[in-house]
């Protein structure tokens, strides 16, 4: 547990956080399928567009695995 701790990483943990409130907020108003492509894509958005095009972070492979175990966990 530790390991996947580090791994992940404070940012790691904020992707996945964001993510399964965002497909939770979302649910209330529409159904989980688009609540699911929404978040998705603002994930993608954020690490292609905002990362890697605008140069505004880095981009990670890592946080499109966090957003997409948050997107899981939303749909819990």
């Amino acid at each position: 547990m530790k390991k996947i701790l580090e791994w992940l990483g404070q940012d790691g943990l904020l992707h996945i956080v964001v993510c399964s409130i965002l497909v939770g907020a979302l649910n209330i108003v529409m159904p989980l399928l688009l609540a699911v492509v929404i978040t998705a894509v603002v994930g993608v958005a954020k690490e292609f567009v905002y990362d890697k095009w605008l140069k505004k972070g880095t981009f990670e492979i890592k946080d499109l695995v966090c957003d997409l175990i948050g997107i899981l966990i939303g749909c819990l």
